[in-house]
């Protein structure tokens, strides 16, 4: 028992390390030397764990991709109505990205690299973009039909919430330096815009 805790603490160690290089460098560039040294181990008890850098980065990246999608997936395909679809989107997208401040970049990185495994790890969480895309579009198609929002492209509305909560995670140094902000300050403004952003947003799909 001992021994098999031991171990859990271990990967999980390691994995975090995994993750802070490669979002700081990229997959190319972190070597399994610097993981290691990151996770305060030698390399041969790395390899014990992980043989290559390949199968860390697709467990992080499945764990962090599953996070997010399969959150966003639920949301997406509930009996939610638009409104407080838009409100849970927001609180998913702010709520995740808070306990993994790194994914944004860790995401882009990959797309830049390899965009097709970054969808087939969304379509793996049951969330691919494009199905979530086209189950948000009818809904706010039919909102529009009511008359209860006005004309608006379901397209530019869904990447308007999404940049609006990603955003400040991506440009968070930047942002914390004009607040005069630090990491508790940061992480207060953002529990404040789970609010703001659907406030925001609703006002200006009004009629």
């Amino acid at each position: 028992m001992v021994k098999e805790k031991l171990d859990n603490q271990t990967e999980k160690a390691i994995l975090e390390a995994a993750g802070k290089l490669f979002t700081r460098k990229g997959f190319a560039a972190a070597r399994m030397e610097d993981i290691a040294k990151e996770a305060g181990i030698n390399r041969a008890l790395l390899h014990y764990y992980f043989r290559s850098k390949e199968k860390m980065f697709d467990l992080i990246f499945d764990q962090r991709v599953n996070e997010f999608f399969s959150g966003l997936g639920e949301i997406m395909f509930s009996e939610k109505g638009l409104e407080e679809k838009i409100r849970a989107i927001v609180e998913h997208e702010i709520t995740t990205l808070s306990a993994h401040p790194d994914l944004p970049i860790f995401v882009l990185q990959e797309l830049n690299q390899n965009p097709q495994r970054f969808l087939d790890h969304a379509g793996k969480a049951g969330a691919h973009p494009s199905t979530l895309l086209k189950k948000f579009s009818a809904q706010v198609k039919d909102e529009i039909k009511k008359g209860k929002i006005r004309n608006v492209d379901p397209s530019q509305l869904l990447m308007s919430i999404m940049s609006m909560a990603i955003y400040p995670f991506i440009a968070k140094p930047i942002l914390k330096t004009i607040f005069e902000t630090d990491e508790q300050g940061f992480n207060l403004i953002m529990k404040k815009r789970k609010k703001e952003v659907p406030d925001f947003i609703l006002s200006a799909l009004k009629v």
